[in-house]
C-alpha cells in the first residue's frame, strides 16, 4: 500500500483521456471546496500541512470508524485505495500537537506534513481511488484526528476480539 504515490499507465501517462478529464474535473471541484491540490504524472494530491493528518486503516475497521463518526456527525472526507487489502484514508485536522504519547493501534497509521494524499481519481495498479465518504461544500472540512483514532481504537479492539 502506498499512502503518498499512485501508478499509472505507461511512462507515467494517464491511461486514457476519460481518465485525463475526470482528472481535470476533480481538481477543479477540489480547488472550489478550498483544497490545494496538486497533480503529478502519478495523480492528483493533497498536501498535508501543520493542521491537517491522514490516519489510514484497513477497510474492516475503516468501515466501522466511518459509520462511528456519522452517527456522531463528524465525518469528514475518506479514500479508498483499492487493493487485495483495501485501506481506507480518514482525512483529520490537527487540533493540537500531536502527542509522542499517543499510540495508535498497529493496523492505523498517521500520515503528516510533508507527506500527501492521493486523491481519486488518481489510478493505482488495483484501479483508481475512490471516495468513501466524498467531500461536499457543506462536508469538505476535516474532523479532529483525535475523534478519528479513538474510534479507530475502538474499533480495532473489536476486530481483535472477534
Amino acid at each position: 500500500m502506498s499512502l503518498t504515490t499512485a501508478e499509472t499507465g505507461t511512462a507515467g501517462i494517464p491511461q486514457n483521456r476519460g481518465h485525463a478529464r475526470a482528472i481535470g474535473e476533480a481538481v477543479a471541484g477540489y480547488r472550489l471546496l478550498g483544497w490545494q491540490v496538486t497533480v503529478t504524472e502519478q495523480g492528483v494530491f493533497l498536501p498535508l500541512g501543520p493542521a491537517t493528518t491522514a490516519l489510514a486503516m484497513p477497510a474492516r475497521i475503516g468501515s466501522r470508524v466511518l459509520a462511528d463518526l456519522k452517527s456522531r456527525m463528524l465525518a469528514g472526507p475518506v479514500t479508498v485505495i483499492p487493493g487485495p487489502r483495501e485501506h481506507w484514508i480518514f482525512l483529520a485536522e490537527l487540533v493540537a500537537l500531536l502527542p509522542t504519547h499517543l499510540k495508535a493501534p498497529p493496523e492505523v497509521q498517521f500520515v503528516r506534513s510533508p507527506h500527501r494524499i492521493a486523491l481519486p481519481p488518481t489510478m493505482t495498479r488495483y484501479g483508481s481511488l475512490r471516495w468513501a465518504n466524498p467531500p461536499s461544500h457543506s462536508r469538505h472540512w476535516f474532523p479532529p484526528f483525535t475523534a478519528v483514532l479513538a474510534l479507530a481504537r475502538t474499533a480495532a479492539a473489536e476486530d481483535q476480539r472477534r
